[in-house]
């Protein structure tokens, strides 16, 4: 083999990849679409569902038995019966809250039913104050009439394994089994929904639910995944420039492919919808932007007067004037009643924090033990399931990479027409008895700049075959006095047509890496969600992988096998199993501790099992060397 290699590198920043240089956050000024047709719209609305449970790790779902709830220590405060109300859902995830019902209520004349979710407030589910009143708010409800369930936010008062904030070391970890705050609580919604449900004292066709701030964020992504919620009132939270600004509003992956709040709540039509704003936070352009957008959806299904909302020059809140709103809302749209614009609270104190905590005192917070136990019977309650097959083999298969394709979606599209540009004269670089010929690859509109190198035997008869190969390293250890010179010299002997593709932050590409905009850098990173917001470095190398595969399809190749070892083999059995190319790997330095690294860490990946998981999307249940 000749000695000289030609340099591929060029190090200038304008060349870097600009999918590493281009960042979203919480306070992203995104742009509405409204769908034009009512098709689209509910293509849109089952996008955001999928979306949703895929980010929660409730897609696949794990193995959740029926769920019982213990309701207990009935207290009666001013006409209401108060209950307390703990379930285990899975192991390591309790539901606590409080159950109030007017004492008139029983399951001869069920009466409607609402979720109250209680947001940041500092006390949770027992908080009262004029700003916010969630413990007043459930009580007014009950007086007038409705069975009302105020249930904790995980690290909230008796939900107390966890803490609601969790140290970005702890979250890396859990968002890899499928376990974070946003998941456990949208699962804890669905299960207070279900138990509101299936009270005998509640119609269950008259369920709506509320809540401001992080509660109005669980109301909707509740409301846009169960469509037994009819009538919906998230306050104060609303933004096309705000998403959000808690783990427990911003899954794992949610928003990677520009998924906003707009589209979530405009999954909630055509059911009544109320959206309080203000002045004083960042739903306050709602009049004249959010709410005529929204309108627009709601027109769609002929129901735009079912978009209801008022603004006031206020605070983010969730106080008496913005309640009796709501009250107004709710007994008009759930009771059929008619309402005046507002229905004045009672001026009564709201019930005191003892009487609805369980044991009559503030809990316990979590500790490191309760954290760790709790943590570890998830990770394995997500993921027991996560290989077994089943009887239906291709079922399994199709269903997995479908999830597959979900978890790593960019929000691009398909990948197709792929751009190749030649690198000029290759004159001095060659292999004995072969060719050799560079080129760039790119998908239009996306910024990425692939290198890779064609290498064609003298004797290859253009039989359409070639073999990818995804180098763990740099292309140079293909050449000259390589490391792995042998395999291109063994290639030219037998007739070969080979492709070698470095991957995105790796060999002649790790230079990129320092331009790379991620707010996981430091210690105390995480802030901005980087994994809700921005695709992942593995997915990143995924596509790479698949962009090579498409241009190979387009130029004719009809038979292609994919080569790859070390660090490049998850990424290479991931592209192969979406794209069900034949792959050969050598798994003896690789485990599942692969994902551990920063450019193969990507979130929720063991739902599909890890490396094993993808090693039986490609047929591999046993190492290949």
């Amino acid at each position: 083999m000749e000695k000289t290699i030609p340099n591929l590198e060029n190090h200038n920043p304008i060349l870097v990849d600009r999918r590493l240089v281009s960042s979203r956050f919480c306070s992203y000024a995104t742009k509405v679409i409204v769908p034009q047709t009512l098709e689209e719209h509910l293509a849109k609305c089952d996008f955001v569902r999928k979306r949703i449970l895929l980010s929660a790790g409730l897609n696949p779902m794990p193995e959740i038995k029926e769920t019982e709830y213990f309701v207990s220590n009935e207290h009666e405060y001013e006409g209401i019966r108060i209950f307390d109300v703990i379930a285990y859902v899975l192991p390591g995830l309790k539901l606590t809250g409080n159950l109030y019902l007017p004492l008139e209520a029983c399951s001869e004349k069920q009466v409607p039913g609402i979720l109250c979710p209680h947001g940041h407030w500092d006390n949770g589910r027992v908080h009262h104050a004029p700003n916010g009143g969630v413990s007043m708010r459930c009580f007014q409800f009950a007086r007038l009439g409705f069975a009302v369930f105020s249930y904790d936010m995980i690290g909230y008062n008796d939900n107390n394994d966890f803490n609601h904030f969790w140290s970005n070391q702890l979250r890396r970890k859990c968002d890899l089994f499928g376990v974070s705050t946003f998941g456990l609580q949208t699962l804890n919604s669905l299960k207070a929904l279900d138990f509101l449900c299936k009270r005998p004292e509640v119609d269950s066709e008259r369920i709506g639910c509320t809540g401001a701030s992080g509660g109005a964020s669980q109301t909707w992504f509740l409301a846009a995944i169960d469509r037994r919620v009819k009538v919906v009132a998230p306050v104060c939270m609303l933004s096309s420039h705000f998403q959000g600004g808690c783990a427990c509003e911003e899954g794992p992956l949610l928003r990677v492919t520009g998924l906003t709040s707009f589209d979530v709540v405009a999954a909630i039509a055509p059911r009544p919808l109320m959206l309080p704003a203000v002045t004083g936070d960042w739903t306050n352009l709602n009049p004249r932007y959010e709410i005529p957008k929204m309108k627009d959806v709601y027109k769609l299904y002929s129901a735009e007067n079912l978009v209801e909302h008022f603004y006031y020059d206020d605070c983010h809140n969730y106080n008496k004037r913005t309640r009796q709103h709501i009250y107004s809302f709710f007994v008009r749209h759930l009771m059929g009643k008619e309402a005046s614009e507002i229905i004045l609270e009672e001026d009564i104190p709201p019930p005191s924090p003892k009487l609805l905590w369980h044991n009559g005192e503030k809990p316990i917070g979590a500790t490191e033990k309760t954290i760790s136990e709790a943590i570890d019977k998830l990770a394995y309650a997500y993921n027991k399931d996560a290989l077994v097959v089943g009887e239906d083999v291709e079922y399994f298969k199709k269903e997995r990479r479908e999830v597959l394709r979900q978890l790593l979606d960019d929000g691009r599209g398909e990948i197709r027409d792929v751009v190749y540009r030649i690198f000029g004269p290759v004159d001095g670089w060659g292999v004995e008895g072969g060719k050799v010929q560079p080129y760039t690859l790119s998908r239009r509109g996306v910024g990425d700049n692939l290198q890779v190198i064609d290498i064609t035997s003298d004797k290859y008869d253009n039989n359409g075959e070639i073999t990818l190969i995804i180098a763990d390293g740099t292309y140079r250890d293909y050449f000259a006095d390589g490391k792995k010179s042998s395999v291109v010299a063994a290639a030219m002997t037998d007739g070969k047509k080979l492709r070698i593709a470095e991957l995105l932050g790796s060999g002649s590409n790790a230079w990129q890496m320092k331009y790379a905009i991620r707010d996981n850098q430091g210690p105390e990173g995480y802030s901005n969600f980087s994994t809700t917001f921005e695709e992942s470095y593995f997915s990143m190398r995924v596509h790479d992988v698949i962009t090579n595969i498409v241009q190979l399809r387009e130029q004719g190749f009809s038979k292609i096998n994919i080569v790859a070892e070390g660090t490049a083999i998850p990424v290479a059995l991931a592209a192969a199993a979406l794209t069900e190319v034949p792959i050969a790997v050598d798994l003896t330095r690789v485990d599942e501790a692969v994902w551990d690294e920063e450019l193969n860490y990507h979130p929720l990946i063991k739902r599909i099992g890890g490396l094993a998981g993808l090693l039986l999307l490609n047929d591999l249940s046993q190492y290949e060397h």
